[in-house]
């Protein structure tokens, strides 16, 4: 997967040079070209005794399919991403997508006592010709969530149909899913199990999928568009105890208006402007999971607590986030921000419990102290800024600070596990103007190590709306997300760290031309 990232970047660079300059057909980029609307989607759900899935979301949308264009930013079939098309028909870009497979709202009795499947973000290159009439796609999406660390991979054959009011896309998909990928899905661990549902661990699944997607113009601002699909699944997956389809359907349906809302591209004075500093506090509704286990001083690997579950420590607390960006020129920018969150329980043991040297027995009272402490700090340089939308890239570093102590006073124990350790991320961040005032942003950052003491990784992502009132003041309402996993063998950490937190959050920004 990284050596296709990289030969698509190279190719991409070579292209647009040649052509012109590579911003230039970036920045060369209308949103007014495309419709917004609403869709209702139906899927049928895998899972013993489970309820279909049904759900109405807004959309963004083209009345051209992205198989007839050649633009850079690439809507299909549930992906968002970039490209870049050559003469010859070669595509080569980068794709994300929400996967929404889980057990649903309402657990049958068969699925009592297995643990939910969270929706997750998947990310990955994708490469397909399309030279002949038969087109020809491959995309691998990785995981970054932490949920799991599985790939599935998507080879499809379309032929792709167009007329002066419409398109029809049918195509033929193999569908490969790793081990790891089927056993988050559809394994059963053994404390999960009954004696009517035993353990289960399935190997890697090659499903096979028939797909069609279409769009009709009713007339020159209304599109009506849908889709449909019929997967077959391999024998791995139904084998499992959980899961009583040999076959899933799904199906959407939607309806999209092209209103030119978006601001005209060229700035005047009736553009948005950004101001040069901003100063945003967040009241951040924050859900938390945190895990930990510190091992002993001899290296004996420790047990992993659930700090909530297991500890009593409070898994949803209100809190305030800190950000502030700073303008340099018209790309550039720095951002800051800060977030701090502290817990403290006291629960009595119903088992023993070690952690590091310790071994507090059961029946112990135990006072639990947890913090967090995150300060961020990045550049950003903005591929595209104009009135009608805004794309960057960005380099930074996360400062993390982690404590978690256990202390027995009743038998004088007490011990701790702590990180302070500086995480460099990159990410990206995006902006689209909506009228004169309102503004929808999404901000996203990664961090994967291997190195030295040090593995894991961290996932940081925001999706807001602002609404700016008078010159200097907005107001909006976001969610936020932050996962990030650590194993270390230094000796304050010593072990294994897994702290996640996520939740709404309404705030307001000051700013400053």
């Amino acid at each position: 997967m990284r050596r296709i990232s990289l030969l698509a970047g190279c190719l991409i660079v070579t292209e647009c040079a040649a052509a012109g300059s590579l911003l230039d057909y970036l920045r060369d980029y209308d949103l007014n070209d495309y419709a917004i609307g609403v869709a209702v989607t139906g899927e049928q759900n895998p899972y013993s005794g489970s309820e279909n899935g049904a759900y109405a979301y807004p959309y963004l949308t083209s009345f051209r399919d992205s198989v007839f264009t050649d633009d850079w930013f690439l809507i299909r079939e549930g992906d968002l991403g970039v490209r870049w098309v050559s003469k010859s028909g070669w595509e080569l870009g980068a794709v994300g997508r929400i996967q929404t497979l889980g057990l649903g709202n309402t657990k049958a009795d068969d699925l009592l006592g297995i643990a939910d499947r969270k929706w997750t973000l998947e990310v990955g290159p994708t490469i397909g010709w399309r030279g002949w009439p038969v087109h020809i796609y491959f995309k691998t999406y990785a995981e970054v969530s932490d949920r799991h660390e599985g790939l599935i991979s998507q080879l499809a054959l379309s032929l792709p149909m167009e007329w002066s009011r419409g398109y029809f896309v049918p195509s033929i998909e193999l569908i490969q899913q790793t081990g790891d990928y089927v056993n988050y899905y559809y394994g059963v661990t053994a404390a999960e199990a009954t004696p009517t549902r035993p353990a289960y661990s399935g190997d890697a699944a090659t499903n096979l999928a028939f797909k069609a997607r279409w769009g009709y113009a009713l007339s020159e601002k209304w599109l009506l568009s849908g889709a449909v699909g019929l997967e077959q699944l391999d024998s791995t997956i139904t084998n499992s105890p959980i899961v009583d389809q040999d076959n899933i359907w799904s199906a959407r349906i939607g309806l999209a208006y092209n209103a030119d809302l978006f601001q005209p591209r060229i700035y005047d004075d009736s553009a948005p402007r950004t101001p040069k500093f901003d100063l945003r506090v967040s009241a951040f509704q924050d859900s938390v999971s945190t895990k930990v286990a510190r091992d002993t001083s001899a290296g004996v690997p420790g047990f992993e607590i659930d700090i909530e579950d297991f500890l009593g420590a409070p898994d949803e607390k209100t809190v305030l986030q800190v950000d502030a960006t700073v303008r340099l020129g018209h790309y550039h920018r720095l951002e800051f921000g800060y977030f701090e969150l502290g817990r403290n329980s006291t629960t009595t043991l119903a088992s023993d419990l070690s952690f590091g040297d310790e071994l507090f027995t059961a029946g112990t009272d135990v006072d639990t102290r947890v913090d967090a402490r995150i300060f961020r700090v990045g550049y950003s340089y903005s591929l595209i800024r104009d009135a009608q939308k805004e794309l960057g890239v960005m380099v930074g570093v996360h400062f993390l600070e982690f404590e978690a102590d256990l202390s027995a006073g009743a038998t004088g124990q007490a011990e701790r596990s702590s990180a302070g350790t500086p995480l460099p991320v990159i990410g990206a961040h995006a902006s689209i103007f909506l009228g004169e005032k309102t503004t929808i942003g999404a901000k996203v950052q990664i961090f994967r190590t291997d190195f030295d003491r040090y593995e894991g990784s961290l996932n940081f992502a925001t999706l807001d709306v602002q609404y700016r009132i008078g010159e200097a003041f907005s107001v909006g309402l976001g969610y936020n997300y932050y996962g990030m996993k650590l194993t270390s063998s230094d000796s304050n950490v010593n072990g294994y760290l897994k702290v996640r937190h996520h939740g709404p959050a309404a705030f307001f920004t000051i700013g400053y031309q």
